[in-house]
């Protein structure tokens, strides 16, 4: 009866056994942490009426963004995200909180932005025209050549 332990330290055996754990852990998705996901129990330390802006920034830190229009307006956004190999990142939890202040810098309203309502930006992909002409490799070649030459000159007068 042959052994089957022999089979698989055997060379093939154990490339066989290094390429599977290599294909398992590809296929683990990497967790990723995107900005200030503000959990429910820090927040339960924010009160509308008598917390200011120092104990906001104790309970739930830093806004990620203020309002360009009114700076009494913070914005704390946060996601995780799931990447498997080489796709594009899952978003898996999402949370935009907005924090508003009176003018005695006193939080008068805390809640949720309506995810519903964002909308998918895509980058475009075109070039901006610029004057001149793009140099190719061969000019690039050329003119590290004749560059090394002018070095080799000035060493040879004594220009150091």
């Amino acid at each position: 009866m042959p052994n089957k332990t022999l089979k698989l330290l055997s060379p093939a055996g154990l490339i066989g056994v290094g390429l599977l754990g290599i294909g398992l852990t590809a296929c683990t998705p990497t967790v990723n942490n995107r900005g200030n996901l503000v959990e429910d129990r820090r927040l339960a330390d924010v009160h509308p009426g008598t917390s200011t802006k120092e104990d906001v920034q104790k309970a739930l830190g830093s806004p990620s963004t203020t309002s360009t229009l009114d700076a009494n307006v913070w914005y704390y956004i946060g996601a995780i995200t799931e990447n498997e190999a080489f796709f594009d990142p899952d978003v898996v939890q999402q949370r935009v909180l907005q924090v508003s202040f009176n003018d005695q810098g006193v939080v008068s309203t805390v809640g949720d932005v309506d995810l519903a309502q964002q909308q998918d930006i895509s980058p475009e992909d075109r070039e901006t025209p610029t004057a001149g002409h793009e140099v190719t490799f061969l000019e690039q070649l050329m003119g590290n050549l004749n560059r090394e030459k002018k070095k080799d000159d000035k060493k040879k007068k004594g220009g150091g």
